[in-house]
């Protein structure tokens, strides 16, 4: 399967389709710049960013494809990009990923949507709280489902 994501009813369909990664992982995070250099002393800087993310992905809400799914998504235009990972094992599961208009953007812009990753954190060793571990607001999305093994 393949989706593009470009407005609140595409992400709705997108996160509903995908359970939202619940109990999947982030297998790769890849940022592109689409900064350059003219020359020895001339860099252009275009604030230009590509953010791709492979998921590894099992639960989805119907109970099939089969576990250990990957699926490759692409974020054109990103802004406003956190990342809050610990590289705890307990904190690597994914709890939900929300797709949702960035109430941030201004008239002026086209309209965006902001990605919010909750992921749990174990603390004290003791009781899970649940962070917003990777945020960033986009123009596009694509996610694109490879075929089952």
């Amino acid at each position: 399967m393949h989706y593009i994501v470009a407005s609140a009813e595409q992400a709705a369909v997108v996160v509903e389709y995908f359970n939202g990664f619940h109990d999947g992982f982030v297998r790769r995070l890849s940022l592109t710049s689409h900064d350059t250099f003219e020359d020895r002393d001339t860099h252009v800087t275009t604030g230009l960013l590509d953010l791709e993310i492979l998921f590894a992905h099992s639960n989805y809400r119907d109970g099939r494809p089969p576990f250990d799914q990957l699926v490759h998504t692409r974020f054109s235009m990103v802004r406003d990009l956190r990342i809050d990972f610990t590289g705890q094992p307990t904190d690597w599961p994914i709890t939900n990923l929300h797709l949702e208009v960035d109430a941030s953007t201004t008239s002026a812009e086209a309209p965006r949507l902001r990605a919010r990753l909750t992921q749990p954190r174990l603390v004290d060793n003791s009781r899970w709280e649940y962070v917003e571990a990777l945020t960033f607001s986009f123009q596009s999305g694509e996610f694109h489902e490879e075929a089952a093994a």
